[in-house]
């Protein structure tokens, strides 16, 4: 008989409606309850997908609800504290926590430590990796398809520890998730410029140098016509491939040409949510249950964390970081603190500062709701309108002008 696990889920914004798409497709998977400080959250997701329990701490949902399986999509900071303090919940096996998995290897490396000292499997919500498109890519890598994988070009936007960790995650585990030699960065931060409440850069651009001829190169919010966080070229000796979640192709000479391969695409099959989610939450089960390590796993992810935390770190050094690299603490704030990135624009502003729910006019919120308008959508309406300070798309750099065109 299959057994049944009861789940929760910490935040109650727009990331954990993608949790939620994945449990509500396994039918041995029960969500319970819902923690978040606010009750307008709570009531939002107990009442959209009928959760039964609701609680304003972590600590009351751990005691009363006796989750199996908690989601964490709280902002990025908190990462690291509230999956400490579900890890210590005496009914919890598994913790799916939302990336980017920290904010600074210390706090990687803490939640690894929490996890494994309490019997908890820890997986990263690095959910594309269980796409068609990237499974069926490594498929044709270990298969030889390209010959030895030489290069990975990778480009994002709005910040690397936000799409970047997707991209690097990816083409690592397509490429067998290879562990990084060294790596050289360049940071630029004109404008005081946040994400969820952590400082991010304006732009970046990274190389990454793994074992034998393998490196990747990644810019962020630098050429961003098309780009996307899961979307990446691979090249090797012996051909190309052109990879998204759900659009793969093909280059070597056996097709003649760039071929376009036949995925089996299903409905659900997408980037977040739907399939992607429920095979994330599947096989973290299976490895509370014979483990067998999830490809998502936390072990797996602080290597990631650890690209993006180098490539800071050799910005504010000015040279090359081995790794693994010694500092623990987040480089671009070390760098932000030691007057290393002068400010041109000083007002501090947050990108993503529209999804605070904390102080919101929630009869306006639910009025557009009502009219059938989403919540990401309906959240920035209402900051909009309320003319909340601090909340704003990045601004064009003039540095960036004179080269964007209209090339794809």
């Amino acid at each position: 008989m299959t057994k049944q696990y009861k789940a929760a889920i910490v935040g109650c914004g727009s990331i954990g409606q993608a949790h939620m798409q994945g449990y509500e497709r396994l039918d041995n998977v029960d969500v319970v309850a819902v923690a978040d400080p606010l009750e307008a959250a709570r009531n939002m997701y107990m009442n959209e997908y009928g959760i039964p329990q609701g609680y304003a701490t972590v600590q009351e949902m751990l005691d009363k609800a006796e989750p199996d399986i908690v989601s964490v999509c709280v902002w990025h900071l908190l990462h690291d504290t509230v999956t400490a303090e579900v890890a210590k919940g005496p009914s919890v096996k598994g913790i799916i926590c939302e990336k980017p998995m920290a904010i600074g290897m210390g706090r990687a490396d803490a939640m690894v430590d929490v996890c494994e000292a309490n019997g908890v499997k820890l997986a990263i919500s690095h959910q594309r990796r269980f796409t068609p498109g990237w499974e069926k890519a490594r498929e044709l890598v270990e298969d030889g398809a390209i010959g030895i994988p030489l290069r990975a070009d990778l480009r994002v936007k709005e910040g690397l520890a936000n799409w970047g960790t997707h991209s690097i995650d990816g083409a690592r585990y397509i490429l067998g998730d290879p562990v990084a030699e060294w790596v050289m960065g360049a940071v630029e931060r004109r404008t005081n410029k946040f994400e969820r409440d952590t400082a991010i850069e304006d732009s970046c651009m990274g190389l990454i140098h793994f074992g034998g001829s393998l490196q990747f190169f990644i810019q962020s919010d630098l050429w961003d016509r098309n780009c996307d966080a899961g979307k990446f070229f691979i090249r090797g000796t012996e051909g190309m491939l052109h990879v998204t979640e759900t659009v793969l192709k093909l280059f070597n000479a056996e097709t003649g040409g760039w071929k376009s391969v036949d995925l089996g695409l299903q409905e659900g099959d997408q980037a977040i949510g739907g399939n992607t989610n429920a095979a994330q939450t599947r096989e973290l089960i299976e490895w509370i249950e014979t483990g067998k390590e999830s490809r998502g796993s936390g072990r797996i992810a602080r290597d990631t964390v650890e690209v993006m935390m180098a490539m800071y770190e050799s910005a504010r050094h000015n040279k090359v970081i081995r790794l693994p690299m010694d500092e623990k603490e987040y480089p671009l704030e070390l760098m932000i603190n030691e007057g290393k990135l002068p400010l041109e624009d000083t007002e501090r502003y947050d990108i993503r500062g529209f999804l605070d729910r904390s102080e919101i006019d929630e009869t306006r919120y639910q009025q557009l709701r009502d009219d059938g308008i989403p919540h990401h959508q309906a959240m920035s309406i209402v900051h909009s309108e309320m003319g909340t300070e601090g909340i704003r798309p990045a601004p064009e750099l003039a540095s960036l002008k004179d080269s964007q065109t209209d090339e794809s």
